[in-house]
């Protein structure tokens, strides 16, 4: 299970941006995942949850997951398509010179939290 890592990294990177940014406390955590990663949702959450709870700024903290198609285009024929079982064939020519479009991605698009309150002067 890749998740735990994932959900690992996920917790460390966004800890410390929360408190280089001084905040109380993470709300929300919103994630771009390609589908070629090959992530479960429900086992991230899972995972991410229990690993959260072992950073004060962040139990309680929601994921919010993007799951970003895994799409190629054909170099031949210039045809744009999904990919299928992780095989990069031209659906429209068959052929193979394939280049990836979207959907390896994994990264951390922003981050909701609770800022202390400023004092007025």
């Amino acid at each position: 299970m890749h998740e735990l890592a994932i959900a690992q990294g996920i917790a460390e990177a966004v800890d410390a941006q929360a408190q280089s940014h001084q905040a109380t406390h993470v709300r929300e955590i919103h994630l771009q995942i390609g589908e070629a990663q090959g992530v479960v949702n429900d086992s991230l959450t899972f995972c991410f949850e229990m690993v959260a709870s072992l950073y004060p700024l962040l139990e309680g903290s929601r994921l919010s997951i993007e799951f970003i198609p895994y799409r190629a285009r054909c170099q031949r024929c210039a045809s744009e398509f999904t990919v299928i079982n992780f095989i990069r064939q031209c659906p429209t020519c068959q052929g193979w010179e394939t280049e990836v479009v979207s959907g390896t991605e994994m990264q951390i698009v922003d981050i909701e939290i609770d800022a202390p309150m400023q004092a007025e002067e």
